[in-house]
């Protein structure tokens, strides 16, 4: 581009030397100089036509390589991605894409990472705060994940069985009431089984916190949702009668995907020892 610009500029010169010259000269000598000047101007002309062309075609090869660099550093991501959102160096939370196995084979995938709260390095895998999703939903669907990272979500229970298989996480549930009150409860130790054991709850560590020890009752139980019956409950469907998917026992005292309904009622999101069965407007499960 600046050499384009610079034989512009030089042409312009020309073109004004041109016309000094001509009112300098007698009307003879003035036609034989614009004649002279003129084959002149349209020979750089060309010139200029035959530059910019090849300037074009270098920036079409340049941009090809462009290209071919970006694949191979997408490539060199791929291979590289990190197996958890605590590995990722950046305190920015959002979403990104981790590799549970560094292996090259297996398949990468999308969570939400909390980077600043609690020291960092959370993957979300449950976000409710205006009921605007609707948790009342199948087997597949709570295995596979559902809602918008952006918006509330589940991430799905295959995904969070292969993060924490493998590998010890601790789990934070940040809660709050319809009048802003905060608390979180938080365990040393989970872990999922796979779906050959109905993503049974394996391992659930020492309890700390500020909500209390809720979720201790749902410890060795299976997952239940509206059309998978897992719970030890031999009267009723838990997940009927509390509207919401979880590790029934006989039910349970979490039902954190529960009706999002400001109410003391047991089809609720709520959390036991925390406000009883009245209704939460905000809940956050996170795995480290």
């Amino acid at each position: 581009m600046t050499l384009r610009v610079g034989l512009i500029v030089f042409c312009v010169i020309l073109s004004i030397g041109a016309g000094a010259i001509g009112a300098e000269s007698s009307d003879n000598v003035k036609n034989s100089t614009d004649g002279k000047l003129g084959l002149k101007f349209e020979l750089i002309l060309s010139k200029l036509q035959m530059i910019e062309h090849k300037l074009q075609k270098t920036d079409d090869k340049l941009q090809r390589i462009e290209k071919d660099v970006e694949r191979v550093l997408q490539k060199q991501d791929i291979q590289h991605l990190y197996s958890s959102c605590k590995e990722i160096p950046s305190n920015v939370s959002g979403t990104y894409q981790i590799r549970v196995r560094n292996d090259g084979v297996s398949v990468p995938f999308e969570v939400y990472c909390e980077q600043r709260k609690f020291g960092g390095g959370w993957i979300v895998i449950q976000h409710r705060f205006d009921g605007s999703l609707d948790f009342y939903r199948n087997w597949n669907e709570f295995r596979d994940g559902f809602g918008d990272f952006d918006k509330e979500f589940w991430l799905g229970l295959e995904k969070v069985h292969q993060i924490t298989r493998n590998k010890k996480h601790e789990l934070i549930i940040e809660l709050k009431d319809f009048n802003g009150t905060y608390a979180y409860a938080r365990y040393d130790g989970f872990e999922l089984g796979g779906e050959g054991e109905e993503y049974v709850l394996k391992r659930l560590g020492e309890y700390s916190g500020t909500a209390g020890d809720s979720m201790s009752y749902n410890k060795d139980e299976r997952f239940s949702t509206k059309d998978r019956d897992n719970d030890q409950n031999e009267e009723l469907q838990c997940v009927h009668d509390r509207e919401g998917a979880w590790w029934h026992f006989g039910c349970t005292d979490v039902n954190l995907n529960g009706r999002y309904i400001n109410a003391d009622d047991k089809k609720s999101m709520y959390w036991e020892d925390f406000k009883k069965r009245q209704g939460l407007s905000y809940s956050r499960m996170m795995i480290r």
